[in-house]
């Protein structure tokens, strides 16, 4: 009977950078997935690491995004050394602009808690971008230091790295419940039979609940659907991500421009909607009109796992021994990963945490469904 030191159920983005980060320190490692690797919320990200573009007030939180983003770089290149895979790591910045005056006011608000922030007028805005259009712009935010990566290159690469420190994979093998002896968490029973494990991390996005749940541990995470499509213009329209409330544009290097998101508590329901890409692309073209004839790629959607208050889960459960959980990201999965791996690790290892999480621990008040905050 094989035991690992950790068993991690979830492979996406999270469950792939924990399982990285531990098995650098020579840990024995499985993951395990009900469906292939990385096929949940991955699909509904456009690789943005928007750690000022994406928040609304300041805190231990918007802290924890910046250094999340700070780690990026370094990362990727060390991803990239033990992968042979690119994430494509993009530093050229996300253009938040304002078409209305709420808008622009809202924006403007944020000046209280971001020194970093740089306001543009309309004409700067259109300086750096030649392609906006001018006629409605009433200025902006330039995040000069908010960059994107690939998502989808970024899950191979973990993949590919995490293979290469010899993490066991078991795909399409759903767990079904926790195993248990006493108060501890002993590994992961799954459809194929057990997992044991010195150490158990769920990391199951939006499926995370109902693994805790049975088990009366309350750490709510619900699905919020996000359908994005992608487009591949004549010519390159745009250097840096454009971003107008409900809506981004990010430039890639293939020359395609994804264009995302919706925000839909739809149940586990993935299925791309005509509604939902129209309303998508009338923003789109607002800002940018010469999307209007570019030629159409695909459109996909994916479940992102949200939480009552917005902020993840990191941490050790209060009053179960053995048991972490890294989950509940919503739209900062991709930002938060080389943070949460690093993070997790440190608490499995029992080592001071490199940035303070109270603010994302199970210990924390889960009381009212809160608010999705849609930018």
């Amino acid at each position: 009977m094989t035991t690992y030191d950790a068993a991690i159920a979830g492979g996406g983005i999270i469950g792939l950078s924990v399982a990285y980060e531990l098995a650098k320190t020579g840990r024995k490692v499985a993951v395990v997935d009900r469906g292939p690797l990385h096929g949940e919320a991955v699909s509904a990200a456009a690789g943005m690491l928007g750690a000022e573009a994406e928040s609304h007030h300041g805190g231990a939180f918007f802290e924890m995004c910046k250094w999340s983003r700070g780690l990026y770089r370094s990362w990727a290149e060390e991803l990239k050394d033990r992968s042979g895979v690119s994430i494509e790591y993009v530093p050229e910045g996300i253009i938040r602009a304002a078409l209305d005056e709420a808008d622009e006011a809202e924006l403007l608000a944020r000046a209280a808690w971001n020194s970093e922030a740089e306001w543009l007028s309309p004409e700067e805005i259109v300086r750096m971008e030649p392609e906006v259009a001018s006629g409605e712009l009433r200025g902006g935010y330039y995040f000069r230091h908010d960059h994107q990566v690939h998502p989808l290159r970024l899950a191979t690469a973990l993949r590919r790295a995490c293979a290469a420190l010899d993490v066991a994979f078991h795909e399409d093998r759903p767990v079904t419940s926790l195993l248990k002896e006493g108060n501890r968490v002993t590994g992961l029973q799954t459809s194929a039979g057990p997992i044991f494990a010195q150490q158990t991390i769920v990391a199951a996005g939006s499926w995370s609940s109902s693994l805790l749940s049975p088990h009366g541990i309350d750490l709510p995470v619900f699905p919020v659907k996000g359908q994005c499509y992608s487009v591949a213009p004549e010519k390159p329209l745009t250097r840096r991500t454009l971003f107008v409330q409900g809506c981004y544009l990010v430039p890639k290097m293939d020359g395609t421009i994804w264009v995302g998101a919706t925000q839909e508590e739809a149940g586990y329901d993935k299925t791309p909607t005509v509604g939902a890409m129209a309303a998508l692309h009338a923003k789109a073209v607002r800002l940018l009109p010469a999307m209007e004839r570019a030629r159409f790629v695909r459109t996909w959607a994916g479940l992102r796992p949200g939480t009552p208050d917005g902020l993840p889960w990191i941490g050790f459960v209060p009053g179960v021994d053995g048991l972490l959980v890294a989950t509940g990201h919503y739209r900062n999965g991709i930002l938060l990963a080389p943070a949460t791996g690093r993070l997790v690790k440190e608490l499995a290892s029992g080592e001071p945490c490199s940035f303070p999480i109270d603010h994302c621990s199970p210990a924390r008040s889960a009381d009212g469904r809160g608010e999705i905050i849609r930018s």
